[in-house]
């Protein structure tokens, strides 16, 4: 298997990513928890990812607003994928 560069200089990062998405995962897909507590879970995960990846890019010096939307983009789509719904 081979690993990118990136995630070999800094592999904490990269691990705590891992290891968010796939609590989160399992707590939304296996917790008895009601529609609203998933759509929370997904929003939650959501804003996770997004705020690692500001902190990520940031890091790195080449956050701009281009980035930025990408992310957000990113995001909804996610949250519609797991929601079925904007609201």
């Amino acid at each position: 298997m081979i690993i990118p560069p990136e995630v070999k200089k800094k592999p904490l990062e990269y691990i705590f990513l891992v290891l968010f998405f796939v609590v989160g995962l399992c707590f939304y897909l296996f917790a008895d928890i009601s529609d609203s507590g998933k759509r929370f879970v997904a929003i939650a995960l959501a804003g996770g990812y997004f705020f690692w990846s500001l902190y990520h890019h940031y890091k790195r010096g080449d956050l701009n607003l281009s980035i930025i939307i990408e992310y957000l983009v990113i995001i909804l789509f996610g949250i519609v994928l797991l929601t079925g719904s904007f609201f």
